[in-house]
């Protein structure tokens, strides 16, 4: 599944660029994602972290690493474990402020059935899950 949303934040892409490199910022303003905790910092300046996904009453659990560290510009994860993907971020400066594109793309890991009877459901909230974490990050900065 791949989703992705864009807002624009009336910050500078500095400001918004620190606050998403700290992996708990990601818990505080992602509905369904009930703990995150730094584990380290990668050679590049990426975070390694370790998640708790909510959704349909189960938990997800696994890791991040962010392969891509590019201050302020960009910041991308790749996620193990339960789940599997990547998690993008980009800001770009426009007047006013930054525009923030978060782009998800990750397997549930669900077998083949379960997948074509629950996967589309997923989609759809995971979709909105991405407009409510911009939403929630417009309202933090």
């Amino acid at each position: 599944m791949e989703a992705n949303a864009t807002t624009v934040i009336d910050r500078p892409p500095e400001a918004v660029f620190e606050y998403m490199d700290v992996p708990e910022n990601q818990a505080r303003i992602s509905p369904r994602l009930s703990a995150v905790e730094t584990l380290g910092t990668l050679d590049t300046g990426g975070k390694r972290a370790s998640y708790t996904y909510r959704l349909f009453g189960l938990s997800f659990g696994g890791e991040v690493r962010g392969v891509e560290h590019e201050p302020p510009e960009r910041i991308v994860f790749e996620l193990t474990g339960d789940i599997g993907g990547r998690i993008e971020w980009d800001f770009e400066p426009v007047e006013g402020g930054t525009r923030v594109t978060y782009t998800a793309t990750y397997d549930l890991g669900f077998p083949p059935l379960l997948d074509r009877l629950l996967g589309p459901v997923a989609d759809r909230i995971n979709r909105r899950e991405l407009e409510a974490t911009l939403e929630n990050l417009h309202r933090r900065l």
